[in-house]
């Protein structure tokens, strides 16, 4: 009987038998390409590189007959991975050129290991490294916060311009949740923030994602990155002038002076639109030159209006 009790007390203890793995403990440090040498782009053309390279995985998949529901919703994580990125990457790069940027984050926390191991161009990012960038309230935040974007609050309002862009942006982080958390499968949660009425029937469904969905997922976020990208550039640039020695803002930020000549102003300029522009691909932005013009003309008029 004790025998037997013994057999029965082992068993007890592996309802789910399994095998030791191959590796008893992970590697994780060589899970890194450690001969990347990062490529200086904007980060809006980041973005678009990275979501050119998740497209190809889903539409070759396709095209030779392999693509299934599971891949799209590993596609999916990685489109919105990467706009997370952009805006990661706009705010980092945006407080080590911008001073009214640059002053708001001096009263952010940073991590004693942060400023122990991170090179000093990253330093920003590990500002954000507890901040998900995966949602428009977050996003809103940080961009008012950080970067004093007008009509940004930190109640998740944003310009009436960008409203549809991010209510899209909202749904589709919602959706992200149940990939994440969920395998795919609907939740409650993420359904009553979607709307409870048109989702109840869909409650731990499995998240089943066609070519031509992706496709519009793709086309949704590069629409957004592009509409904000341009927002702040316009935003962030006419302050450099209001809010600085020849502005009429209450409040100055800025403690230099534009020149209102190419010569002078080159270098300040290009450090601005170097952040915004794109370059690569297709709809590329127009040149520094032809931005400075704009920008002259915006102080022009900005300057005769009483």
């Amino acid at each position: 009987m004790s025998a037997m009790s013994t057999n029965y007390a082992n068993v007890m203890d592996t309802i789910t038998p399994f095998s030791a793995p191959t590796k008893g403990e992970l590697d994780t440090e060589n899970w890194f390409n450690a001969s990347h040498v990062t490529t200086v782009q904007s980060p809006v053309d980041e973005f678009r590189a990275n979501l050119a390279q998740i497209n190809v995985l889903y539409l070759q998949a396709d095209s030779r007959g392999e693509y299934t529901p599971i891949l799209g919703s590993l596609v999916y994580l990685g489109m919105v991975s990467a706009a997370e990125g952009y805006f990661r990457s706009l705010l980092r790069r945006l407080i080590l050129v911008d001073e009214a940027c640059q002053r708001n984050a001096s009263s952010r926390t940073l991590t004693y290991g942060a400023a122990l191991h991170h090179e000093d161009d990253l330093l920003p990012e590990a500002l954000l490294e507890g901040v998900s960038l995966a949602n428009t309230k977050n996003v809103a935040t940080e961009l008012r916060a950080l970067c004093n974007i007008s009509q940004m609050t930190r109640d998740g309002n944003v310009p009436s311009a960008l409203e549809r862009l991010f209510h899209n942006f909202e749904a589709i982080c919602q959706v992200r949740h149940c990939g994440i958390h969920r395998f795919g499968k609907l939740g409650s949660q993420q359904a009553l923030r979607l709307g409870m009425e048109k989702h109840k029937p869909l409650l731990e469904k499995p998240l089943a994602l066609t070519v031509l969905q992706l496709q519009e997922i793709a086309e949704a976020l590069e629409a957004l990155i592009r509409a904000v990208n341009s927002y702040c550039f316009a935003d962030i640039l006419k302050r450099t002038h209001r809010a600085g020695p020849t502005g009429k803002d209450k409040t100055r930020l800025y403690n230099k002076a534009w020149q209102l000549d190419w010569a002078q102003d080159q270098e300040r300029f290009c450090e601005y639109y170097d952040i915004f522009a794109s370059v690569a691909g297709s709809q590329p932005s127009a040149s520094a030159q032809t931005m400075y013009l704009a920008f002259l003309d915006f102080v022009k008029n900005y300057n005769a209006a009483k």
